[in-house]
């Protein structure tokens, strides 16, 4: 599968979430099997300014590749001048991507209330208006992330009108934006989109486990699946997704190999000037999430006022010293 410019070694990718996906976390995804990655999204009138903790956001390096660089906003001109920048600055080499992509599908209220993200979606030739602006100003494929609509499902005829404004490519989250997370199943009706499209549609929402990746790539028949949450302190989720569609076994991790990756992402993230207490307390609480003893164990991580409080106090943890009966986190 080819997506922006980059050829892909697999079917499973790691979705833009703000305040987690940030340089560290992505290498160490990309390492476990993450077949392209999305940097955290960025606002498009902050990158045009120049605000340097926007374009930190967006930071990539090589050994990403292939990495989708993520940002939002609601004017045409103003996301087209990012994508100008951004593709300059690919070009110069500055940055590492394969693509620009839009968001059209994030439902935070301060977004919405900008006009941006899930509000799109109410107004599909502004979309239309940013997309074709971003194609003309960029020299590095502009794609799309959305949701099916706003509160009804527009799904296809939405992505149909991306793809004739110029979009090399589409990540459909299946559920609309009122709807959250209220449905666990529907992704079935993904397959119509993708009929519809000569692009490739990568399937999101709901990848929550190995087995629902794998479940949503066959169900959806779309190209490729983007897994959100379920990456969350488990960037294994990505080998053991390849391990089931390849037809063997998908082993959970151990506490000692969830803590190996834990101290990858202490390492990667100091060594990228990314490494601060509270990034890397909301991590760690994300790594130790359903193991035996970790509830108890919050408390002592939420207390712990240093980096290197907090990574020992994860090396120190011990879920075998619990008789809780939660599940891991797989």
């Amino acid at each position: 599968m080819k997506y922006g410019n980059s050829t892909l070694s697999g079917r499973f990718l790691l979705a833009p979430m703000a305040a987690y996906t940030d340089k560290a976390f992505r290498l160490v995804c990309r390492q476990r099997g993450a077949a392209m990655c999305f940097t955290e999204f960025a606002n498009a009138t902050a990158l045009a300014r120049g605000i340097r903790n926007s374009w930190d956001l967006v930071g990539t390096v090589e050994g990403e590749m292939p990495v989708g660089i993520q940002i939002f906003g609601s004017e045409p001109q103003i996301m087209a001048k990012a994508c100008k920048l951004i593709s300059e600055r690919t070009a110069a080499g500055g940055l590492f991507a394969s693509c620009i992509d839009l968001n059209f599908g994030c439902p935070a209220g301060s977004v919405i209330r900008a006009g941006a993200g899930s509000a799109l979606l109410r107004k599909p030739e502004r979309m239309a208006e940013i997309v074709e602006a971003c194609v003309k100003a960029s020299d590095l494929p502009i794609t799309c992330k959305l949701r099916a609509g706003w509160s009804g499902d527009r799904a296809k005829e939405l992505a149909i009108l991306l793809e004739k404004s110029g979009a090399a490519g589409i990540t459909l989250h299946w559920r609309t934006a009122t709807e959250g997370r209220k449905r666990s199943e529907g992704w079935t009706g993904l397959a119509g989109v993708k009929d519809a499209l000569s692009i490739p549609l990568i399937a999101n929402g709901g990848a929550t486990t190995p087995e629902r990746a794998v479940r949503l790539l066959r169900e959806s028949a779309c190209d490729a699946v983007m897994i959100a949450s379920g990456a969350l302190g488990n960037p294994d989720i990505f080998s053991q997704a390849n391990a089931l569609l390849a037809g063997k076994e998908a082993k959970a991790q151990i506490w000692g190999e969830r803590l190996s990756d834990f101290l990858k992402y202490v390492s990667l993230a100091q060594k990228h000037e990314l490494l601060d207490a509270k990034r890397l307390r909301m991590q760690a609480l994300e790594f130790l999430a359903g193991y035996p003893g970790a509830r108890a164990w919050r408390g002592k991580i939420n207390a712990a006022k240093t980096v290197e409080e907090i990574t020992a106090r994860m090396e120190s943890f011990e879920p075998d010293a619990y008789s809780s009966s939660s599940e891991r986190k797989v």
